[in-house]
């Protein structure tokens, strides 16, 4: 008896032996737990919760490349923290730095709905900067809205998100296009015009330092391109344009198109550029930077393109008919053989395009592409229209473009109908919907037609850009007066129809 008291009594002080090995976490049998994280409970998956770290991401989540939230440490909350709750701006050195914008406007955001994919969750974190908020709705948001195709890659986030791991000045142009765009989803509190003209300004800074210094990259055109196309989303009419020009002459200082054909990123970026480029010269009646297709190799394989589909060829014909159109505008148009020449010269080009056949590289099928077929060809016959209306400048008689004019409108039409609504190939319709609708001013139910349509892009994509082209059609349909270039320039307006 005495024996066993004695051994109950030294085990019973002596220190539990699991003191000296780390404590194992136990799963439950389903490969769930309770601690798992935000972004495997949005997605509606089992979460291993296995991490190196409590800053470290959980192994799901690296192995799928996904962002993984999280819901911080719970804090004790102070009453002078709940007067800041009830809009009292306070200053307390001891409280969580956060932004200026978002002590403005603690509080909680309505009129937004939260989506599937946990976005809006952020709102929720008191951690979440305003750089986290613009980068994840950049990647989940915008970016989709930048490219016409339905599947595949998406060099918006593939190959611009890279490069802004390295190049801050980029990383700050992708903020502040975020930021413009972000409000069309509903208010963002910690999102002001104040932290927008931060970023603008950081991205500004950084493409000044990169000229003077002599290192401009790959990745500063991508930072010049992205704040272009962040002043054309904005709907603005002049600035975008400078930041376009901008770019070819980054891109001729880093050695022109042959340089960028180099690199899968650097043939992206002249893409990019290419696009943008030749559908300012259709609305300015400038001159693109370059000249022809210098986008594709001889040996390419003309996959889709995020922005021009499988219309690379047709583009190249475009942009030779835009400098056709401006060489012809600096001509001196006395001689009595100038408008001969010119309509000659012009039908050759309208033959070009005509005949130029579509043969896609590519492994897409059913639905898609037969809609970037459709979507290719509305380009062909909308870039043939803006040409019979110049040449019919020249022409010995009004009505001698009459019946071409009238095809080309016809075949835009029918190729858009066969376009879906609420496909992403829609949105890449602005240009042939503009040249149908200045030419169809007399069809009610034409102009019923693209008016819905245009109103569906910007309603879908929040493009201030598609209201200013939507105006001038409106403009043009309420006066008859089809002369849209000399209202662009009545109204001192330099406008994107990409």
């Amino acid at each position: 008896m005495d024996s066993s008291i004695s051994e109950t009594t030294s085990t019973a002080t002596s220190p539990p032996a699991s003191n000296d090995r780390p404590i194992r976490r136990r799963f439950a049998t389903t490969g769930r737990v309770r601690s798992g994280c935000l972004t495997c409970k949005a997605r509606k998956k089992k979460c291993d919760d296995q991490r190196a770290g409590s800053l470290e991401p959980c192994q799901s989540c690296v192995r799928l490349g996904l962002i993984c939230e999280r819901l911080p440490q719970r804090k004790v909350v102070l009453p002078q923290q709940k007067k800041l709750r009830d809009g009292e701006i306070l200053d307390n050195k001891s409280l969580p730095s956060r932004s200026p914008s978002r002590s403005e406007s603690p509080q909680p955001i309505s009129g937004i709905t939260c989506g599937n994919n946990g976005f809006m969750t952020l709102y929720s974190l008191d951690s979440a900067s305003p750089e986290r908020i613009l980068l994840k709705y950049y990647v989940e948001r915008l970016a989709p809205l930048c490219s016409i195709l339905q599947h595949g890659g998406n060099e918006f986030r593939n190959v611009l998100l890279p490069m802004a791991i390295d190049d801050s000045s980029l990383l700050y142009a992708l903020f502040t296009y975020a930021s413009i765009h972000a409000p069309s989803s509903g208010p963002v509190p910690c999102i002001t015009p104040h932290t927008r003209l931060r970023f603008e300004s950081e991205a500004a800074r950084g493409l000044a330092e990169a000229i003077r210094q002599n290192s401009v990259s790959e990745s500063t055109i991508a930072c010049a391109l992205i704040c272009s196309t962040a002043e054309v989303v904005s709907g603005d009419t002049q600035r975008w344009s400078i930041h376009l020009r901008g770019a070819g002459h980054l891109i001729e200082q880093l050695g022109g198109p042959e340089r960028l054909r180099q690199t899968s990123d650097g043939r992206f970026l002249l893409r990019n550029f290419a696009y943008h480029d030749i559908m300012a010269a259709l609305s300015t009646s400038w001159r693109p930077r370059f000249r022809g297709a210098y986008w594709i190799d001889d040996d390419s394989c003309l996959s889709p393109d995020c922005l021009m589909g499988i219309a690379h060829q047709i583009l190249g014909h475009i942009s030779d008919m835009c400098y056709f159109i401006a060489d012809t505008n600096d001509q001196d148009d006395s001689s009595p053989a100038f408008a001969s020449s010119t309509t000659r010269r012009g039908q050759s080009l309208a033959q070009l395009l005509l005949s130029q056949t579509l043969i896609p590289c590519t492994t897409l099928s059913g639905s898609e592409l037969e809609s970037l077929l459709h979507h290719a060809e509305a380009f062909r016959y909308a870039a043939l229209l803006r040409l019979y209306r110049f040449l019919s400048r020249y022409a010995a008689s009004s009505t001698t473009y009459v019946t071409q004019v009238s095809e080309c409108v016809q075949s835009i039409m029918t190729h858009m109908y066969q376009v879906p609504p609420n496909l992403y190939c829609e949105l890449g319709l602005v240009f042939p919907l503009f040249m149908a609708g200045i030419e169809g001013l007399d069809d009610k139910v034409k102009v019923s037609y693209i008016r819905n349509r245009l109103q569906n892009i910007e309603s879908w994509t929040g493009f201030q850009h598609v209201s200013r082209v939507r105006e001038v059609l409106e403009s043009v349909w309420s006066t008859g007066w089809t002369d849209w270039e000399t209202l662009l320039n009545t109204l001192d307006w330099q406008i994107s129809l990409a």
